[in-house]
């Protein structure tokens, strides 16, 4: 094999990893874009700024994206829209469906959807840092670091705000268990 082949699948591996995270980052603002408009989620401060802060952030870095995809010569047109086709599929399973607790499961699929975008930047930094390629894997690394805070805010606020739906329903029998829950999410991730 020769160099230049080597380096054109590079390149084209490249283009894939970034248009799949462009996609995937797309997808979640649309998601969340929608959320944001729900009268619960506005009622609910502390999820709706946690959101807000997803979508600015992902705004961010699809830009960022977008210029690395232009300056590699990457079609951010024709593999964009087929990334979005095959991994929005995917994920939209999880939105916009009536559910009969749908803010505690927003939060869910939110978490959900932001742990596939952190592995697909694990992915895109493992591939950039194998081919050589700093800029695209400072990028990932940018994605990387920023997904798991915004998965641990979701995570605190997703114990009480199940408890709140189901106190609506009828009165609690364990008004400590959102402290209970959270410690045991701690000790999880402990190991």
């Amino acid at each position: 094999m020769t160099t230049t082949t080597t380096h054109e699948k590079h390149h084209h591996s490249l283009t894939m990893y970034v248009n799949d995270v462009i996609a995937l980052e797309r997808d979640i603002i649309n998601a969340i874009d929608g959320q944001l408009e729900d009268e619960k989620v506005k009622a609910d401060i502390p999820l709706s700024l946690t959101l807000k802060e997803i979508v600015i952030g992902s705004e961010l870095r699809i830009i960022r994206l977008q210029n690395l995809s232009y300056d590699e010569k990457g079609s951010a047109g024709a593999a964009v829209k087929e990334a979005v086709m095959g991994v929005a599929g995917s994920l939209a399973g999880f939105y916009g469906k009536l559910r009969e607790h749908p803010l505690s499961r927003m939060v869910r699929d939110d978490r959900v959807a932001l742990n596939v975008l952190e592995t697909s930047y694990a992915m895109l930094y493992t591939l950039a840092l194998g081919i050589g390629d700093s800029r695209a894997a400072e990028l990932a690394a940018g994605g990387l670091y920023a997904t798991p805070p915004l998965v641990l805010k979701l995570t605190h606020l997703m114990p009480g705000i199940i408890l709140r739906e189901l106190s609506d329903d009828a009165p609690l029998q364990n008004a400590t268990a959102e402290k209970t829950v959270l410690d045991a999410i701690h000790q999880a991730w402990r190991g």
